[in-house]
Parts: C-alpha cells; structure tokens; sequence
C-alpha cells in the first residue's frame, strides 16, 4: 500500500510506466480517498493542505513507475446561455440549489447531471443537451475566492 501526502510536483521523465488512479469530481477536496489503481495497486491519499485534486497531478513515482490521477467523465448537464443576463439568471438559479457550476473556455455552462434541473432548464427554453465531461475544480465558477485561488477570472 502507498500513502500519499502530498502531490508531487516535478515532471514524469524517463521510461517510467504508468498506473491510474481514478476519481469521481466530487472526491476532488476530499482529504482521504482509499482505493485501488488500475493496476490494482492499493492507494490511500491523506491530504493536510486543503487545496484540491486536479486531473492529471502525480501522486507517486519511483525510478520505475508513476501514479497520475484522472477525474472519470460524468453525465453533465450542458447549455450555452444567449446573453450576458441568461448566464446571470441560470447561474443564479442553479447556485440557489447549491449545485457546483462549471464554465469552460466556450462560455457552455456544464452541471452535474440533475433530472429535475435538466426538466426546468428545457421548460425554460435553455436547450440543454446531456453530455459525458470532466468536471474540474480549474472551471468550477465561484463568487468569492480566498487567497490566489482564482477561477476563470
């Protein structure tokens, strides 16, 4: 078993082979997370720091192998609002129910998927479209940061 404390920061360099250690978006700011790797190697991260998985970070390496962490895809809610006071009035609503939003680099609105926000939003003429996407913390829209933690400013 491998205890992880903290991400590892450097490179992957050399012939060193590859294992996966899989998360779902939401595990993302978890502190312990224990399971296995795709290879079945047993896994057990204990974070202290507070600042949150990212797809792609390095968990482990040795002279021979390394451990990335992937987020898996998830059933996502995606739409693109026409203007500026659509994006406002849908983040609104979506953040009155406490649902993280994410905004990528095409404006397209993508939540987790939900059955009754999907229903609203294609009643409200939002035309929402269901898709598999990472959800990451990089995209995650907040109101209000702390420290240099700023996303899509």
């Amino acid at each position: 078993m491998i205890i992880i404390e903290e991400v590892l920061k450097n490179p992957v360099t050399g012939n060193r082979k590859g294992d996966v250690f899989e998360i779902e978006w939401y595990e993302t700011a978890k502190t312990i997370i224990r399971r296995p790797t795709r290879s079945g190697m047993e896994v057990v991260i204990r974070k202290h720091n507070g600042i949150p998985l990212a797809d792609g970070d390095i968990l482990w390496m040795d002279d021979e192998k390394y451990i990335e962490l992937v987020i898996k895809p998830c059933e996502c809610i995606v739409f693109t609002p026409k203007t500026l006071k659509e994006m406002g009035i849908i983040c609104f609503e979506i953040g009155n129910k406490h649902i993280p939003i994410y905004l990528d680099e095409e404006h397209s609105i993508s939540v987790a998927y939900e059955s009754p926000l999907y229903m609203q939003l294609q009643r409200a003429g939002y035309e929402p479209r269901i898709e598999e996407r990472k959800l990451l913390q990089t995209h995650m829209l907040r109101a209000h940061s702390h420290g240099n933690n700023h996303a899509n400013e």
